[in-house]
């Protein structure tokens, strides 16, 4: 039975990580998890927890990947608390509590936002998604809360009214489609959310480009995605610079062209015939 155990561990590591909500798979920079008692740098491999919070320094940035393959895509200057995040039989819901700063999200799952939900709350405001690529960002300064819309559609509507019940309705929720954008300013009681407008195509690119954190902008390092079965590795994979052959294989062919034989040295050997 022990040896049937491992084998069946072995060969489904997804239950190494079935009890985990997410694995940072890239990290630039300085992101910290806060618990509940305790901070801790996040590596690439650490494990991240519902009620923990995700807190990324200047010029940083994260990459989540979740138990469900959603992908949480994390900004510099900002905080992001896991709040709640259950994806079983009986129990599909996501809730993400942006504090500050801006998170992009590549929502692989269905939730039909009634029986299952993905929400990014903010103080103001609330976005919920069907299965699609956003970016909501909050300043909490100016207490405005914005999303964009890269794929799909995201409802979205101001805390209050959420909280009142009256965004069902729709009275006070837009719908962003893909390529366009929203915000609303203070989340008051009487604040509905602006007109989705169209972003033009040329700023949806760069708004891409920059919240897509990527493995490719630390020079000669590699970080390999992280497989579940190895998921509490903390050692990023590193590679020496490819060495630059271009010079190397031109003189090569140029000395095979160039190369001229010299006919008095070339002894020709023949078979006589019936041997």
């Amino acid at each position: 039975m022990k040896v049937f155990l491992y084998v069946l561990v072995l060969f489904n590591p997804l239950m190494l990580w079935a009890s985990e909500h997410g694995v940072f798979m890239v990290v630039k920079g300085s992101v910290k998890i806060q618990g509940p008692s305790s901070v801790s740098e996040a590596k690439v491999g650490s494990k991240i927890h519902e009620g923990e919070t995700v807190v990324t320094g200047d010029d940083s940035r994260a990459k989540i990947v979740m138990t469900d393959r959603n992908i949480i895509n994390i900004s510099p200057n900002t905080q992001l608390k896991i709040e709640k995040y259950s994806n079983t039989s009986k129990d599909k819901n996501v809730r993400l509590n942006l504090i500050e700063g801006k998170v992009r999200n590549n929502v692989e799952q269905k939730y039909d936002n009634k029986n299952s939900k993905f929400e990014v709350r903010t103080a103001t405001a609330v976005a919920g998604v069907r299965g699609t690529q956003f970016i909501t960002s909050y300043n909490s300064s100016t207490r405005v809360t914005e999303v964009i819309t890269l794929k799909g559609q995201v409802s979205f509507a101001s805390l209050s009214s959420v909280q009142q019940g009256t965004a069902a309705s729709g009275s006070g929720e837009v719908v962003v489609g893909r390529g366009e954008k929203s915000e609303v300013q203070d989340g008051g009681a009487n604040v509905n959310p602006t007109p989705p407008a169209k972003v033009p195509v040329q700023e949806i690119r760069q708004i891409e480009t920059d919240t897509n954190v990527r493995k490719d902008s630390v020079k000669n390092e590699v970080k390999v995605d992280t497989p579940a079965a190895t998921v509490g590795a903390t050692t990023p994979v590193t590679t020496a610079p490819l060495k630059d052959l271009t010079k190397e294989s031109n003189q090569l062919i140029e000395g095979a062209t160039n190369r001229k034989f010299d006919k008095s040295k070339i002894k020709i050997i023949t078979q006589p015939e019936g041997n």
